[in-house]
């Protein structure tokens, strides 16, 4: 079991620090809980219920992170919630850079001693990374040598998040942490008025973005986290309690988990090979696949951007790549790839001859294929997914992807669990 759970780290690690931007289309959210209740309560219990489909990571925050006892039935509650597939991080208050760093080591110390975390919550950051630190040089070191601290731990088990709560006009965090939470706050309105969306966090993937909105009525849930998503968070948590959302499961969890779960497409995965040589001196064409859950949909739509410019091929208002090829597979089974012909807006694609196929290995599951020659000398592109109804409605769009054809490929997983 611990083997498959350093597996399970290092392929988060991974996909947090490979991706390519930039991330414009609002993709797959999960849920990140500031879960303060002790591990294996009935609260605790209720936010790990829904497992991975809808919740990502926990916290674990004993007395502020200050408890340094080992509590058998906390470990266990631990361990239960990530074998469910949820990462669980320890918990650790930094007093915006001016608590000894000796101190918060000894903290770390005592979770990576205590429990089996996979990573470090650092809250209280300050937002300006180069202000001066009574530590350090400034904040950004302060920082730095604590994430690298983390990095040192378990392998695997080094997934850090700093929480300044508010937004930054710089991304001088990103290249420190795996998770920056740049917002936490109370209000629908005062996240839609005073939140200030930087381009730059547009550059990173969604997944390296946490927003914590609290104070949010039921009647506001989706509008909050519409714009969450807009705005590049990757991670969200919106409770109605103003005060004491962090010890409580919101009155709408149950609405919040399934708006999660019930995103159209999940968990992108492709890769490529080249051809081959069967035992009989056959040539094998090369292939090229991707691979989705689809919670919902009846047809996909896989838009291909092989010279990897959104402002050229085929585009659309939902899209956020330039599409010179499409591949489109449907429930049924049917599947084909077209190279685009029109002038950038209009539909209009000529078939390619590409041997295409879908299967569907397992429930919920989609895996489309198709020769690697169809796409001609292409060596890389970006891809997004669509998914539609039988009516060709759109449901929902994937994040914008990288891959790579040269050798075994370049596969990116969004952060989520094998299937």
């Amino acid at each position: 079991m611990q083997l498959l759970r350093k597996i399970r780290r290092i392929a988060l690690m991974t996909a947090l620090i490979t991706g390519l931007g930039p991330y414009t289309a609002p993709g797959q959210t999960r849920l990140a809980v500031p879960s303060y209740q002790n591990p294996g309560t009935s609260v605790w219990n209720g936010w790990a219920a829904n497992g991975p489909a809808a919740v990502g990571i926990m916290v674990v925050s004993l007395n502020h992170g200050d408890d340094e006892t080992y509590h058998a039935s906390i470990s266990d509650a631990i361990t239960q919630a990530q074998t469910k597939g949820i990462y669980v991080l320890g918990y650790t208050y930094t007093n915006y850079g001016t608590r000894d760093p000796s101190v918060v080591r000894q903290k770390i110390d005592s979770l990576y001693e205590n429990y089996l975390v996979d990573g470090i919550f650092f809250d209280e950051t300050p937002t300006d990374c180069n202000a001066a630190n009574p530590f350090q040089s400034n904040n950004f070191i302060y920082y730095q040598e604590l994430t690298n601290y983390v990095r040192q731990k378990e392998v695997g088990a080094r997934l850090t998040v700093l929480n300044p709560g508010t937004y930054s006009p710089s991304d001088c965090w990103m290249s420190i942490t795996n998770i920056l939470m740049n917002w936490e706050n109370i209000g629908l309105s005062t996240y839609q008025s005073s939140y200030v969306d930087y381009p730059w966090v547009h550059k990173y993937p969604p997944e390296r973005f946490w927003h914590v909105l609290l104070g949010v009525p039921q009647s506001g849930f989706q509008t909050a986290l519409s714009l969450a998503q807009a705005r590049n968070a990757g991670w969200v948590y919106i409770s109605d309690s103003p005060n004491n959302a962090y010890n409580q499961l919101p009155v709408y969890w149950s609405a919040e988990t399934s708006a999660i779960t019930q995103q159209g497409v999940q968990a992108p995965y492709a890769t490529s090979w080249p051809d081959s040589s069967s035992p009989s001196g056959t040539t094998l064409n090369g292939r090229v696949s991707f691979r989705w859950r689809a919670i919902n949909g009846a047809v996909w739509q896989i838009f291909l951007d092989t010279d990897q410019n959104a402002q050229t091929g085929y585009r659309h208002a939902n899209l956020s790549v330039g599409s010179e090829y499409m591949v489109q597979a449907s429930s049924s089974g049917e599947t084909h790839v077209y190279r685009y012909a029109g002038l950038g807006t209009d539909w209009n694609w000529t078939e390619v001859a590409a041997n295409a196929q879908a299967a569907f290995p397992d429930p919920g599951i989609n895996l489309v294929m198709f020769d690697r020659a169809a796409l001609g000398a292409t060596t890389s592109l970006n891809y997004q997914i669509e998914s539609l109804d039988a009516s060709y409605n759109l449901l929902y769009p994937s994040y914008v992807i990288p891959l790579s054809l040269n050798n075994t490929g370049f596969v990116y997983d969004i952060l989520n669990h094998p299937q």
